[in-house]
């Protein structure tokens, strides 16, 4: 009687250690973010396709913001800015 008695309380005690391992609560880490691309260098110079007419050149400068003062001054490629005798004057 003993026997089973020590039996049936090994038997208990093992089954209760069994129940309480496992469980995993290791969550891994979220990966890090990917880095943000460079910002495009800002423009140094007038491009050649907005001297190419007098509206392409009027569309470039619709374009630009009049308002940042910190920027350099653009330079205008070789040549003159565009010119028309017979267009009626565009507003900017």
């Amino acid at each position: 009687m003993l026997t089973r008695l020590t039996s049936l309380s090994a038997l208990t005690a093992s089954l209760a250690l069994v129940a309480c391992g496992g469980g995993d609560d290791y969550v891994p880490p979220a990966p890090a973010p990917a880095p943000a691309p460079a910002p495009a260098p800002a423009p140094t110079a007038v491009p050649d396709s907005a001297i190419a007419s007098t509206t392409s050149f009027v569309a470039y400068l619709n374009g630009q913001s009049f308002t940042d003062e910190t920027s350099e001054a653009l330079t205008l490629p070789a040549g003159d800015a565009p010119t028309s005798e017979t267009a009626e004057p565009t507003t900017l």
